[in-house]
């Protein structure tokens, strides 16, 4: 968790520990725009970081952050208030009082990459199970990874 993160923030700390690395790119262009590019393997690809703190933000549901601050043990109260979001203040009553935006919230709410990726391993889960899926060994032909060349050991 990092608090008070913002798209900027995450871009200029990627540029600060990630320069050095030769796969790495951020020419003056890129960081004007917040932009960064990674050198893959088939080649650079450029990343725009517009969005991604919020997308990849994994926050406990209001509900399961209640329920651990109204515990007896004082332990599990602590942790609670570590896993409490910033915005969040206790009121005078006890209970705690949320900015955080609710179901009825809009645009902010969406699911997060965590929820997201959840979702698409049990859909993908469920489509295997209904199915009798065959498999088809891929070969790789050669280490050098070029065509039209065959290792015999290999195949």
């Amino acid at each position: 968790r990092t608090p008070g993160a913002s798209d900027k923030t995450f871009a200029l700390s990627l540029y600060d520990k990630c320069s050095s690395h030769s796969r790495f790119e951020a020419d003056s262009r890129q960081v004007a725009q917040q932009l960064f590019a990674v050198n893959h393997y088939a080649g650079s690809v450029e990343y725009n970081v517009e969005g991604f703190v919020e997308k990849n933000r994994d926050e406990l549901p209001k509900e399961a952050t209640d329920l651990l601050l109204a515990s007896k043990n004082e332990f599990v109260q602590t942790l609670a208030k570590i896993l409490q979001p910033e915005n969040t203040q206790p009121s005078a009553a006890g209970s705690s009082k949320s900015t955080r935006p609710g179901p009825s919230k809009g645009a902010s709410n969406r699911p997060t990459v965590g929820i997201q990726f959840s979702s698409q391993l049990h859909s993908l889960r469920q489509k295997i199970d209904d199915t009798s899926p065959h498999y088809i060994r891929c070969l790789k032909p050669n280490n050098e990874l070029v065509p039209n060349v065959f290792d015999s050991a290999l195949i």
